[in-house]
């Protein structure tokens, strides 16, 4: 599975890019995507995917597929 940034909750911010441990998380003219064929939601961290960890909007910005 992936995850999935939801445009109109997202602020642009890029923190989530910083904190991406397989580097799938990118900005796109100023919008954040991920890429769901590289994405693994963090499976090796005990605390779940780290761009929601990290996001201000947590889990209202960043969402399981």
């Amino acid at each position: 599975m992936a995850m999935k940034i939801l445009v109109a909750e997202c602020s642009s911010c890029g923190d989530c890019i910083k904190v991406c441990p397989t580097n799938s998380i990118f900005d796109k003219g100023g919008i954040v995507k991920i890429k769901a064929d590289t994405c693994n939601e963090c499976e090796d961290s005990d605390d779940g995917p780290k761009c929601q960890a990290t996001c201000a909007s947590g889990d209202a910005c960043i969402v399981y597929m």
